[in-house]
């Protein structure tokens, strides 16, 4: 359950109107100049997985010894959404995962597009690429047919998801740890899903039927 994204306001900034006002320009700049794509994962070769490693230990300085060995979080995503600069430097990167939940006593089949490791190189943050890698994120999950998508983050970026589309879910999710069996997510987290296929996630207990992303 990885996630980190743009900030308002840059880290860092203070000084005259004059100061805000260059900044701005350069990062709308720097907006401009970043291409998106989306590339499935099993046309990720070495060299790339470095690079994204390299971005993912520099947005994650936390979790530097789990990305300094992989790319992904907990299971293997079916495509990313790198951002890249006019050097072909990756700026931004996203992984999304496919699962199949069940919710509520029904049991209730939902396909998701699970969104992990969701990030944007300081030096870029505050043009409004987030809104950009997510549009085109789930713009893919929703021409492969996704019902929904569905993200876990700390409560600071509700309001940030929901700028993007994204709606807080009030249910208790459960994933699978191979230790100690079913169990809740970390109290943390608040789950948010994007409609797709379908316009409504269905009320319930959601069970992850695997591990979390």
């Amino acid at each position: 359950m990885i996630y980190a994204t743009e900030k308002v306001d840059h880290p860092g900034i203070k000084g005259s109107e004059c100061g805000q006002s260059n900044w701005r320009m350069k990062t709308r700049a720097k907006h401009h100049d970043i291409d998106f794509s989306v590339v499935p994962e099993q046309d990720i070769q070495p060299d790339l997985d470095k690079a994204i490693r390299d971005i993912l230990v520099a947005c994650f300085p936390a979790d530097r010894q789990y990305y300094q060995r992989q790319s992904w979080w907990h299971c293997a995503a079916i495509y990313r959404v790198l951002g890249r600069d006019r050097r072909g430097s990756i700026i931004a990167h996203a992984a999304v995962v496919e699962r199949t939940v069940n919710v509520g006593r029904e049991l209730s089949k939902v396909r998701v597009a699970g969104v992990q490791s969701f990030c944007v190189s300081q030096d870029y943050r505050g043009a409004g690429l987030s809104e950009r890698m997510m549009l085109r994120a789930m713009t893919e999950a929703d021409e492969r047919g996704f019902d929904a998508g569905l993200l876990f983050c700390v409560e600071a970026l509700k309001t940030v998801y929901g700028r993007m589309g994204w709606q807080r879910i009030d249910s208790d999710v459960y994933m699978f740890d191979k230790r100690e069996g079913k169990i809740s997510i970390a109290s943390k987290n608040i789950t948010m899903f994007y409609p797709l296929g379908k316009s409504q996630f269905p009320p319930g207990d959601i069970d992850l039927a695997g591990t979390d992303w």
